[in-house]
């Protein structure tokens, strides 16, 4: 938590109003999400007592599982999410080579998944695998069925990992990334105070919206664990009746489960999609397209696995796979972190205070200084320096490279930081749009006196380079994945 975030949650906790921490959008907000509310079958892991689901604010599916149907109600389930994924399964295009990058076919747009907050995320990563191992019976079309609804739900649970991605959102998360509230995370998680503070009512401060969200049995929680107080008033009876009656008369108790079910769903179901409406109002910042044609190639990536027959996803990573995984995630977390300075000047004024990015004033230039070529059949290089002074705290290392929102596309690498009494030189050399020697690009060289403002460049963060299989020891290789997939037990 940086310094400015908490100053702007101690300002809530005075105030008692929501204080604002970006007025950006850093990710993509689908025309059509589906959102996906599931509820859980009290004292079981991962088996749903009802899930709200749809992609119309208007028209939500309440898919129900009284005791005894839980085989229709995951059927009826996969079918509805398999329906709007087939939807972004039509449309394709053809993406020219580049670079190193062949010609490849993409679909135009991917699927949307929407949760309330991390505890649904996770629960759909469990139900996920719970389902994805389920035998397909001989005869039934595998793409329909309960298990290839697991490993759709289990990669867009593996997606939301992944700080980059907006395939699987997380309301509450995305919230807090830009409103701070005078309560602690752990009520943050939660959506209905959350909101309250963000949108009281008139006459009200966000605290005393919230205090009246806490109400379960008013405001339930959004799951997908259901909250005991609601549980002891109306789901411990309609459980005892639907066990003791047999027939004719159940049709009625399954009912009156389904109403319970839906006025517990339906005020989080509301709340869900006023949420998504304030965030699609925001204005995202550049990059955030880019990342969602990302997500595109992702998913048409799986699309092509799974229409190939893959197997499921193994139930644990190998050392190597693991190894791989952690250091994508670790790239795309500092990536974004990197964009969002580029492109929002509060992130950037966060990262100022932390060290990681500082504002200077240009004090020398060396336009035209030129490295020689080491060998015979390289040319001069033309790799002005310059250097900054600054009396921000600067916690960077040699080699960095740096960009501006002056000009992203200006890189400037960390040749040497000298601390002085009044503050801190910082030698750079620019790296990228230098020109040649003959043809220097003098746009790139900020003049002396210059204010600069820098932080980490996005392309600063690249992927670690791992051994091949055959070069990685046995005490990592661990088991073959292929093997692995192919007997998940």
């Amino acid at each position: 938590m940086s310094l400015l975030t908490t100053l702007q949650q101690l300002r809530a906790a005075e105030t008692q109003h929501a204080q604002p921490l970006s007025r950006l959008r850093h990710l993509h907000i689908a025309d059509q999400p589906l959102l996906f509310l599931p509820l859980n079958r009290p004292g079981e892991t991962a088996r749903p007592l009802a899930v709200m689901a749809g992609s119309d604010p208007h028209h939500p599916h309440l898919f129900l599982a009284p005791p005894g149907g839980d085989d229709r109600f995951l059927a009826a389930l996969a079918e509805h999410v398999h329906t709007y994924i087939r939807s972004f399964q039509q449309a394709t295009r053809i993406r020219p080579a580049k670079g190193e990058h062949p010609e490849r076919r993409e679909y135009l747009d991917a699927p949307q998944m929407v949760v309330t907050g991390t505890a649904a995320v996770d629960y759909l990563e469990k139900l996920g695998r719970a389902l994805r191992y389920r035998p397909i019976p001989d005869g039934d079309d595998p793409t329909t069925s309960v298990a290839h609804f697991g490993r759709w739900l289990t990669f867009f649970a593996e997606r939301a990992e992944y700080a980059t991605s907006s395939l699987l959102l997380n309301l509450t998360s995305l919230l807090s990334i830009h409103w701070a509230t005078g309560q602690s995370p752990l009520e943050d998680a939660h959506l209905a105070p959350l909101m309250a503070w963000i949108f009281p009512p008139d006459g009200k401060t966000g605290l005393q919206a919230a205090l009246a969200a806490e109400d379960p049995l008013q405001h339930p929680t959004d799951g997908p664990t259901i909250d005991p107080s609601f549980e002891t008033a109306r789901l411990t009876s309609l459980f005892a009746d639907l066990k003791a009656v047999r027939g004719p008369h159940r049709q009625h108790h399954v009912e009156r489960l389904r109403q319970a079910a839906e006025d517990y769903l339906a005020p989080t179901w509301e709340l869900a999609w006023e949420a998504l409406s304030t965030l699609r109002g925001m204005s995202p910042i550049p990059s955030t397209a880019v990342r969602w044609d990302a997500d595109i190639r992702q998913f048409t990536h799986y699309s092509d696995r799974l229409d190939a027959g893959a197997p499921p996803q193994p139930r644990q990573d190998n050392a190597v796979s693991a190894a791989v995984k952690l250091a994508e995630l670790e790239h795309a977390a500092a990536a974004l972190d990197a964009h969002r300075a580029l492109e929002d000047t509060f992130f950037m004024a966060e990262r100022r205070t932390t060290g990681e990015a500082f504002s200077g004033i240009v004090t020398h230039t060396e336009p035209d200084r030129v490295i020689k070529p080491q060998g015979p059949k390289q040319r001069a290089k033309l790799r002005p320096r310059l250097t900054v002074h600054t009396t921000d705290p600067v916690r960077l290392e040699i080699h960095r490279l740096l960009a501006g929102p002056h000009d992203p596309a200006v890189h400037m690498a960390v040749c040497d930081i000298v601390y002085t009494p009044d503050g801190t030189d910082i030698v750079l050399e620019v790296t990228t749009r230098t020109g040649t020697v003959n043809k220097p690009n003098r746009r790139s060289i900020p003049a002396t006196d210059t204010t600069l403002l820098l932080t980490t460049a996005p392309e600063h963060f690249r992927r670690p380079q791992f051994p091949d299989r055959d070069q990685t020891p046995w005490t990592h290789a661990g088991l073959d994945t292929a093997a692995r997939e192919e007997d998940p037990a």
